[in-house]
């Protein structure tokens, strides 16, 4: 379980949020520049809150009242940002295998699941974008984390590549029984996806 509380003072928008992300999935939707990302990377250890904490069970990964604030390898998280973020000069092996924290039989079933097996020793810089998009899941996948963070996972891929790796996602994450925020602007995913519903609108984070 992960609780936050923070706030994040951007130029023209103060973000606050305050929620609780348990095991399954949480959707985030909001109109674009309403925070969403802010709030996916604050988690992630990308951007550090004003003021706040966030605390996973009893490990406290941010308390601005002392000065704590975890880096984003020391908190194993699982994050795919938006756009399609490989090395494009490195094999989708090599991509997904980036963070060394999974073994072959999870790689065997990620590259199944996310249907790559046969893109293994090829150059990701040389896929298409919605196959770049799965070996970004797969890395984000490989890294055993303890939560996964998904902004906008499906965005790149066509409508039929989206419903299979919408439902492997829904899959995997039962399986390994951890929290997962997933943002997206599909108000018809949010309804499918998501066992809790927050909104987030003009920096404020609303649960649905």
């Amino acid at each position: 379980m992960i609780s936050f509380a923070i706030t994040v003072q951007r130029p023209t928008l103060l973000i606050q949020a305050e929620g609780v992300l348990d095991t399954g999935i949480t959707t985030l939707t909001g109109s674009s520049g309403s925070g969403k990302s802010t709030i996916i990377k604050s988690l992630a250890g990308l951007v550090r809150p004003t003021t706040g904490c966030i605390i996973r069970n009893d490990e406290v990964w941010v308390d601005t009242t002392k000065n704590i604030f975890l880096a984003p390898q020391q908190r194993f998280v699982g994050y795919m940002p938006q756009g399609n973020i490989v090395f494009p000069h490195m094999s989708v092996y090599h991509n997904i295998t980036y963070s060394k924290r999974g073994d072959e039989a999870l790689l065997s079933h990620i590259m199944n699941r996310l249907g790559l097996g046969k893109y293994k020793d090829i150059k990701a810089g040389t896929l298409s974008g919605g196959e770049q998009q799965r070996v970004a899941l797969g890395r984000a996948l490989y890294a055993k984390p303890v939560i996964l963070l998904l902004d906008e996972p499906l965005s790149a891929l066509d409508w039929n590549l989206r419903e299979q790796v919408r439902r492997d996602l829904v899959d995997i994450i039962g399986e390994w029984q951890i929290p997962c925020l997933w943002v997206t602007h599909d108000k018809n995913e949010a309804d499918e996806v998501g066992q809790q519903r927050w909104h987030c609108e003009a920096g404020q984070l609303y649960t649905e």
